[in-house]
């Protein structure tokens, strides 16, 4: 077998851009193992390209080369962009590259540029920034965590593992993010440096062993839905530290009661129809979103998951706010209609008393006064 220097491949394919795409490629570059002394004689050279143009994307090519896989590969600029702020999970490759090719001191400048914007974020933007793309990534496991649970254990450990690694990818990230960084290194190779950072669940790594390791899809589900609530958890955590929960229902409630009043006409509406299915419907949909209201209230952050609903509840029963979900009954749906209505007359009390300004208006003279008033304003 032919002996050659990875970077003989990488030299061919320079030499294809300068003489067929000089014009429509503006970068390429590699990483990976390459770049952190890691690569083995099994290790590709992991390039990729940015073309200027639809012609670019032709220089791109996947191929095997004495028994090594290589794939030279295009991103846009739109994406190196996307990377650079952080908000694609590829961003190591864009962060810890090293270039190959340049058209031109332009390109040069704009993917430097790209580069030290990456920098600048780890060293100098504030966390709560990072906060947010971790909670955003962390929405993502979410159907999966479903999938699995409706699956129940009729399916294959093979499907389990697909659907755990799903869960398992933008938590990592979201993990990350919290730590204002980016996951440098492919799967496998970046857990050390996972397990290390600071701000993660301390049982990060047993429950990553078991979802990597156990035969049992109730074990994996298990640990799934645990990870996914504990970096909720230090998600919130954070946020606390970073500025300690202030309660706000005069601004952040403003406009709400008056739009939520709507749903719980709707599920009123649906009782008396006896129309079961848009009640339930109609009951669920107003107690989760107000239960996270709630908490956005009191925290000035929108949480989701098991964690945000319970919290939420909670400052409902405190209030002493009837739940519509617990009185749900195919047999009887006046109880669901009277917790719809004492709902809206303890939820409008409430409200007044945290400071909530409700437009509610007993006649159409009243409201046309309103809105001269608010005119002169």
């Amino acid at each position: 077998m032919e002996k050659f220097n990875v970077f003989d491949v990488s030299s061919a394919l320079i030499e294809r851009i300068q003489r067929d795409y000089a014009e429509d490629v503006a970068i390429a570059a590699y990483y990976g193992s390459y770049t952190d002394g890691t690569a083995t004689e099994r290790s590709d050279l992991d390039f990729f390209y940015i073309p200027t143009n639809p012609k670019g994307y032709n220089a791109g090519l996947s191929f095997i080369l004495n028994g090594i896989s290589f794939d030279f590969w295009p991103i846009d600029w739109e994406r190196a962009e996307r990377m650079a702020r952080l908000e694609d999970s590829k961003t190591g490759i864009l962060a810890d590259c090293k270039l190959l090719y340049v058209r031109s001191d332009e390109d040069l400048e704009r993917f430097n540029n790209l580069k030290l914007q990456i920098k600048d974020m780890r060293s100098f933007e504030g966390e709560e920034k990072f906060l947010d793309m971790a909670e955003e990534t962390l929405k993502s496991v979410y159907p999966f965590l479903l999938e699995m649970r409706r699956a129940g254990t009729g399916q294959s450990l093979s499907f389990y593992r697909l659907q755990a690694f799903e869960v398992i990818a933008p938590v990592l990230e979201a993990i990350a993010l919290a730590n204002r960084t980016y996951l440098r290194k492919g799967w496998g190779k970046n857990l050390t440096e996972i397990y290390n950072l600071p701000v993660r669940p301390a049982e990060l790594e047993q429950v990553m062993n078991t979802i990597m390791r156990s035969a049992e899809p109730p074990a994996i589900i298990g640990a799934c839905e645990f990870l996914a609530d504990a970096v909720n958890g230090v998600i919130d955590d954070r946020r606390s530290l970073l500025q300690p929960p202030t309660p706000d229902y005069a601004q952040r409630a403003e406009g709400f009661f008056e739009e939520f009043k709507g749903l719980l006409d709707k599920v009123q509406s649906a009782c008396e129809r006896k129309d079961y299915e848009l009640a339930f419907f109609s009951a669920v949909h107003a107690e989760s979103e107000l239960n996270s209201f709630l908490v956005f209230c009191e925290t000035g952050h929108w949480n989701v998951g098991r964690k945000a609903q319970e919290a939420g509840r909670k400052i409902a029963e405190r209030a002493k706010l009837p739940s519509l979900v617990s009185v749900i009954d195919p047999a009887n749906l006046f109880a669901l209609q009277s917790a719809a209505n004492r709902l809206e007359v303890t939820l409008e009390r409430f409200f007044r008393e945290q400071g909530v300004d409700i437009r509610k208006f007993d006649s159409l003279a009243e409201f046309r006064a309103f809105l001269l008033e608010s005119k002169s304003e």
